[in-house]
């Protein structure tokens, strides 16, 4: 006779008074560090703690729900989803928006910027963009995603993550109609 899976666990719970609350206790958790967009970010740890790589806090990993775009696919993600319907934020400092730091790589049109450190303190500001799609980027693509994880973590729904950030958009996007409709030159 061929057993039916998981009939022991169903079995105790039925006659040793085991109640599901007490078998899943016995399951841990998996938690990874507030994205920092190192290779950290996919370590898995059994507990809540610091990440020994960049000290951010671990977070349980199903608390994770940001999406990712490409800088090459960025302007088809904003036709697909309607030019009036997404939010372009830009987390790196004013100096770096402006193209007043060392590195000028340059911005994104009509993005509006609040650097990660303020972000925060200044999510009201984004309220207004709660059921907007919102893509989140900055020089290479370590604080954009902390910053998504802040908004996700804040009711925001719809929040991308542009990978590798400004630093990789002119060797990334190709398309001569999508740099002049959206990149800004520093």
């Amino acid at each position: 006779m061929k057993r039916l899976p998981g009939i022991a666990v169903f079995l105790s719970f039925l006659f040793l008074g085991f109640s599901p609350e007490k078998y899943n206790a016995g399951l841990q958790d998996e938690y990874v560090c507030i994205p920092c967009g190192s290779d950290c970010d996919n370590t898995l740890h059994k507990g809540q703690g610091k990440c020994e790589y960049c000290n951010m806090d671990l977070v349980k990993k199903s608390t994770i729900t940001q999406n990712n775009v490409k800088p090459e696919d960025l302007c088809s993600f904003i036709a697909k989803n309607g030019k009036d319907n997404v939010v372009l934020l830009d987390v790196r400092t004013a100096n770096e928006f402006n193209g007043k730091a060392n590195d000028k790589f340059g911005r994104l049109n009509n993005a509006i910027n609040i650097p990660v450190q303020e972000l925060e303190k200044r999510m009201k500001e984004l309220e207004k963009y709660k059921d907007k799609q919102i893509v989140v980027y900055c020089s290479h693509s370590h604080r954009s995603p902390r910053a998504s994880y802040m908004l996700s973590q804040n009711g925001f729904s719809h929040v991308t993550n542009m990978l590798g950030g400004m630093s990789v958009w002119k060797t990334s996007v190709t398309d001569a109609t999508c740099n002049q409709q959206i990149f800004v030159s520093q």
